[in-house]
């Protein structure tokens, strides 16, 4: 049985790779999963680290940072809320950069009316604590976003966002065939 990776999902790898992230904090999630699975089967040299809450992905990543790597922070925009301690009080005041990829709920298209609010409050939320963000708009453009924001987060030590709408995350969009892992 043939599986394929999603063309963001493969995006979002290269880019990540291409800022030089090698350790990838993460919350589960079930669009993320394809960036996980993605990053088993194609990059051994990515080491992905487990959190059970968003705060302690970034205490991680900070610790990473402080020991000399460039850290991600994979997260769902509803976990945002949960990680504004460790964002406003750790990363942003001592400029500890993290690069942070988002898969967004409560925008458009969503089905569970309790993410909606969050949803809708994750740009003005960044924006309210200086945290820069672009939004991945296609598949794409998602290696090229995600390289530009890495790039510019270490760059400046200032942590910023790569958000992954909905829209492209469930969308039927071009698929690539999935090689199968070494690693099984």
């Amino acid at each position: 049985m043939k599986t394929t990776i999603p063309a963001w999902a493969l995006g979002v790898c290269a880019g990540l790779h291409a800022a030089g992230c090698r350790d990838v904090v993460y919350v589960p999630d079930n669009p993320l999963s394809h960036v996980l699975r993605t990053f088993e089967e194609r990059y051994p040299d990515v080491r992905l680290i487990l959190a059970t809450r968003e705060e302690e992905a970034f205490g991680v990543a900070a610790g990473l940072y402080l020991g000399g790597r460039l850290p991600a922070v994979m997260l769902q925009s509803s976990g945002l809320g949960n990680s504004l301690n460790a964002l406003t009080s750790l990363l942003i005041p001592y400029q500890i950069p993290v690069l942070m990829i988002v898969s967004m709920r409560g925008d458009i298209g969503e089905w569970n009316a309790a993410q909606v609010p969050m949803g809708r409050a994750v740009r003005a939320i960044l924006e309210s604590i200086g945290v820069p963000h672009t939004t991945v708009d296609s598949g794409d453009a998602a290696a090229a976003a995600v390289r530009l924001a890495g790039k510019s987060a270490f760059g400046t030590r200032t942590s910023t966002a790569c958000l992954l709408p909905r829209r492209l995350t469930t969308a039927a969009a071009p698929q690539v065939e999935r090689r199968r892992s070494l690693r099984s």
